[in-house]
């Protein structure tokens, strides 16, 4: 091949050690030696990226087996003798550019050479010989001499390194005293203080393990496993810890515990947990402080009762209140209040304030249950009188948001069509940013000027679960002001020493806070992403329409049935108030579309009409429907 004859053409071997070090990563044809232009475009482009970065390893690999091949046989293949260790240097130039630099296999290539040389010579020491030393020599002008050493000492070869530090600027004072000291150390002792000096913590853990095979006495034993669990956490390697002490129970305990104990300095309590309950036995100590972490209160008292704990009535108040507060979307709220309730029921003992947690939760039928079950009709009226409660705070609630929805989409169907102007504007204009507030104020005398709709709906329910959403939105439209100097005329005075005018500051305007601060341009893409969130908030979630379902299904149950009735009307009327108001605006728009369309075919126009993206989705927005059961129901009491 033609890496063959170009190394049989070279006579001198320096040369191609001049060849190997001026190699670089880099499509050379690109710039030192271009390729004509004919050429590539008959062959095209058939080198990649991945190729270039490549090229130094690929080519050093492909001389060095030539080379060696070569030494091998004896012979070239244009028919040059060549004898062993010929290609020595080179051989180390191929090793040593490339990239990881392989210095480990150049150093062993050259103990191999002197120990080839050794048994043709009889000579004394096998490393000590000129040539080995000039090989070592040659190598370190390609890498550095401490690199080269750690090299050699990571091969565990300490004769090897001692002939690399006689010619390096070591201090002999140092290193001898550390290689004799790890001579004269078991074999797999001194492979560990080797990795530990190189940070190679992971097979200095292996040879550490490997050692204490050597130990024989059981004092001694847990004295190394001692040593083997500090080296495992001072460098996180529980994970292999686990894995050297496979068959030693009791040790492999130790190892899960400190784990465990490492995964909680992290801040990783669910893992915590389930490394410490999986420790054999169980560590319940850690498991009982994991799961207070965590918040899984199942764990923590599986664990205290296992252990044989008795928790008292504070902690549990405590850790049931703690569950209940937790910050979280309804649903969520929801069971939180229902595993607090299950926790002062089945660990206090505390009937009373496990059904203020379910009023809280809105659970009435458990409440109920609850109530009965312990003989409490003093606790049913509270459960009763709370789902009253409850049913008023959403009459209230639901008649907010129907009058919120139907402002905010009057006021979005004004917007709306701003928004599409601005599209049509930047796309004429050719902008790419079709969603830009710079032409939100272009057609400001078709919406109301001085005008605001302010509107909020927000509601209070027994507990603090969030059943009954809170939504607000304000929409201003200033006046267009004009602008002038006001002030001293002497502001506009020349500035000099004869004045004072060029000593004073100019004072920053103050940052305006509050409302001023967030008052946002009308007709802008921001009032816009504003009122579709409103919109999008003010119809009941999947959640508080089930919530609402079993109220008025749980007050039809205790003889409320004009509450029950009140409510039901209540959310159809918001249901009815969403689809009238949507019915209106898509009407009116569609009106105004087509009368548009009318105008520019008249004006020979194409008429190509803009969609905001956002209309899809509120265009179908509707209210959900109560379960069909509550419809039947209401229906046998009107």
């Amino acid at each position: 091949g033609g890496a063959e004859r170009f190394i049989g053409q070279i006579e001198n071997i320096n040369n191609i050690n001049l060849f190997l070090s001026s190699l670089i990563d880099v499509d050379t044809t690109l710039w030192k030696y271009p390729v004509p232009s004919w050429i590539r475009a008959e062959q095209g482009n058939s080198v990649t990226p991945g190729q270039i970065t490549s090229k130094v390893n690929k080519v050093c690999k492909k001389v060095r087996e030539v080379m060696l091949s070569a030494e091998k046989e004896g012979v070239m293949a244009s028919g040059r003798i060549v004898k062993e260790g010929h290609f020595l240097l080179p051989t180390l130039s191929t090793f040593a550019k490339e990239n990881p630099p392989k210095l480990e296999k150049a150093l062993t290539l050259i103990k191999n050479s002197a120990q080839g040389e050794h048994k043709r010579s009889n000579r004394a020491s096998v490393l000590l010989s000129e040539h080995v030393q000039s090989s070592i020599q040659y190598l370190a002008f390609l890498a550095d001499y401490e690199l080269i050493f750690n090299t050699a000492i990571g091969m565990y070869d300490f004769d090897l390194a001692k002939a690399v530090a006689r010619h390096s600027q070591m201090d002999p004072k140092l290193y001898l005293p550390m290689l004799k000291r790890w001579r004269e150390l078991p074999e797999n002792s001194a492979k560990y203080e080797v990795d530990v000096k190189l940070k190679r913590y992971e097979s200095a853990l292996r040879h550490l393990v490997a050692a204490g095979g050597q130990v024989e006495e059981e004092l001694h034993i847990q004295d190394h496993f001692g040593k083997c669990l500090k080296f495992i956490e001072e460098h996180s390697l529980h994970k292999l810890g686990l894995e050297l002490f496979k068959g030693d129970k009791a040790n492999r305990r130790s190892i899960m515990v400190s784990l465990g104990e490492h995964l909680l300095s992290q801040r990783k309590p669910e893992e915590a947990l389930t490394i410490f309950l999986a420790s054999n036995p169980r560590h319940l100590d850690g498991g009982k402080r994991a799961s207070r972490g965590c918040g899984d209160w199942r764990a923590y008292f599986a664990c205290c009762a296992e252990d044989g704990d008795i928790v008292e009535n504070d902690l549990t108040t405590a850790i049931a209140e703690s569950v209940s507060s937790k910050v979280c979307n309804m649903r969520e709220q929801r069971e939180n209040y229902a595993s607090a309730a299950s926790i002062l029921l089945d660990y206090g003992k505390d009937v009373a304030y496990a059904i203020d947690m379910l009023i809280s939760a809105h659970l009435w039928s458990e409440g109920r249950r609850i109530a009965y079950l312990h003989e409490r009709t003093d606790l049913v009226k509270k459960v009763v009188d709370g789902s009253v409660s409850y049913a008023r705070t959403c009459v209230e609630d639901l008649a907010d948001r129907a009058s919120t929805f139907v402002k905010s989409n009057a006021r979005y169907a004004e917007v709306i069509v701003l928004r599409r102007d601005a599209i049509r504007e930047a796309e004429e204009a050719g902008v790419t940013n079709d969603h830009d507030d710079s032409a939100s104020m272009f057609s400001m005398q078709s919406t109301a000027s001085n005008t605001s709709l302010r509107s909020s709906a927000s509601g209070a329910s027994v507990g603090s679960v969030g059943s009954v959403a809170s939504v607000s939105t304000v929409i201003s439209v200033g006046a267009t002001s004009a602008f002038s100097f006001t002030g001293d005329v002497d502001s506009m005075k020349h500035k000099s020493k004869f004045n004072k005018l060029g000593k004073t500051k100019k004072k920053k305007r103050p940052k305006k806070k509050g409302v001023a601060a967030r008052r946002m341009k009308p007709g802008s893409e921001e009032e816009l992403k504003e009122l579709i969130t409103t919109l999008e908030h003010t119809c009941p979630d999947d959640h508080y329409v089930a919530v609402i379902s079993e109220t008025i299904t749980f007050l039809l149950q205790c003889d409320k049935q004009s509450m029950a009735t009140l409510l039901f009307e209540s959310y159809k009327e918001l249901s009815e108030s969403v689809e009238q108001s949507q019915t209106a605006r898509l009407g009116r728009d569609k009106e105004e579309k087509e009368e548009r369309e009318k105008r520019e075919r008249k004006e020979g126009r194409t008429n190509d009409f803009i969609q905001h993206p956002c209309e899809r989705d509120i265009n179908a927005i509707t209210c959900k429907h109560l379960q069909d059961s509550v419809s039947h129901l209401i229906s046998y009491f009107n």
